[in-house]
C-alpha cells in the first residue's frame, strides 16, 4: 500500500503503542507528518502498559490505534506478561470506542506458540470486540532480532554466532522501519482494506548462515554460523540476560522453523514484500555501531 502525499484535511487521533521502539517511532513519524494527532504509549512517555488508568486516558476519544504486544526478554513468565498486557489494551480499546486498529502480529501467529503466542492471543481478543476496521499485520522475523535478543555483536567477538535455528533454510527477514511504514499507511488510508490478515514477508529470504556472513562482513569481521542444540543455545541466551521463559519461547519458535512448519500462508509476492534488504540493513547497523 503506497503512502499518500501531502497532509490530510481531517486529522485522526491515533494511539501508538510502543511509540519509542523502532516500529512505533516510524508509525508516529509518518502519521505526525501527515497531520494526524498521535498519542504515544510508552513508559518513558508517562503511559505504561501496566497502568490501566493511563491507558484508558490515552485511548479516550481516539478513533484509531496501532497496537502491539511487546517482548520482555527478562520476564519471569513471558506468556503471563503478554496475557496481562493484552487484556489491559483490549479493555482500553473497548471502552474508548476506537474504530480502526492495526495490530502488529507474527507471520506464524496461526501456529499459536513460541514468541508469537502473545500476538496470536491478542488477535483473538480484538476479533471478539467486533471492531469496524481491524487488520492483523503479520510480519516476518525482524532483522533487528540479530542485534537485540540474539546477541550478534557480543557473539561476533568470538567469531561464531550461535542460535537454535537451522542455518540452511531460508528465513524471511524484515526491517522494523518497513513494518512501521506499512502500519502507518493502513492507519492513514481513506479506504481500509477488507481483509483481516495482511502478511509482510520483508526484504527477502536469507538462511541464517547467509545472514551471519552478510552482517559479519558489514561489521568487518569473519563470523561463522553455528546451529546449536537448544540446551546449549538456551544456556547461552540465559547467560546473556534473557529469562528462561523467553529463551524457552524462542526455542519453540526455532523448533517450528527447524521442522519446516508453514509460517507464511501466502507465497512471496510484490504485495507482501518490503523495500529494505538485509544487506542494506546490515550496512546501516554497522555504521551505527561504529558511530556509537
Amino acid at each position: 500500500m503506497s503512502q499518500a502525499i501531502g497532509k490530510i484535511s481531517t486529522p485522526r487521533t491515533v494511539v501508538v503503542v510502543g511509540a519509542t521502539n523502532e516500529v512505533g517511532k516510524a508509525v508516529a513519524q509518518v502519521l505526525t507528518g501527515r497531520g494526524h494527532i498521535v498519542r504515544g504509549v510508552a513508559r518513558s512517555l508517562g503511559v505504561a502498559l501496566d497502568d490501566s488508568d493511563a491507558l484508558a486516558t490515552a485511548f479516550s476519544g481516539a478513533d484509531s490505534a496501532y497496537v502491539m504486544i511487546p517482548f520482555d526478554i527478562t520476564a519471569p513468565d513471558l506468556h503471563r506478561f503478554e496475557d496481562e498486557v493484552g487484556a489491559r489494551l483490549a479493555a482500553a480499546i473497548a471502552k474508548s470506542g476506537v474504530r480502526r486498529v492495526v495490530l502488529l502480529s507474527g507471520l506464524n501467529a496461526h501456529l499459536r506458540m513460541g514468541t508469537s503466542l502473545g500476538a496470536a492471543l491478542m488477535e483473538e481478543r480484538l476479533a471478539a470486540l467486533g471492531l469496524h476496521e481491524l487488520v492483523f499485520l503479520r510480519a516476518s522475523f525482524f532483522m533487528e532480532n540479530f542485534a537485540k535478543g540474539m546477541g550478534f555483536v557480543q557473539q561476533a567477538a568470538s567469531g561464531i554466532f550461535m542460535t537454535p535455528f537451522r542455518g540452511d533454510p531460508p528465513m524471511p527477514l524484515i526491517a522494523a522501519s518497513d513494518v512501521g511504514q506499512r502500519a502507518a499507511a493502513l492507519l492513514d488510508a481513506t479506504r481500509f482494506p477488507s481483509e483481516r490478515i495482511i502478511e509482510l514477508h520483508g526484504g527477502g529470504y536469507y538462511a541464517f548462515e547467509q545472514a551471519t556472513a552478510i552482517l559479519g562482513s558489514a561489521m568487518g569481521r569473519q563470523v561463522a554460523y553455528k546451529a546449536a542444540p537448544f540446551t546449549e543455545a538456551r544456556a547461552g541466551m540465559i547467560a546473556s540476560g534473557l529469562s528462561p521463559s523467553f529463551a524457552d519461547a524462542l526455542g519453540e519458535t526455532a523448533a517450528s522453523f527447524n521442522k519446516g512448519e508453514r509460517w507464511a500462508l501466502e507465497a512471496p509476492s510484490i504485495r507482501n514484500a518490503t523495500p529494505t534488504t538485509f544487506e542494506s540493513w546490515a550496512q546501516a547497523f554497522a555504521r551505527s555501531q561504529n558511530a556509537a
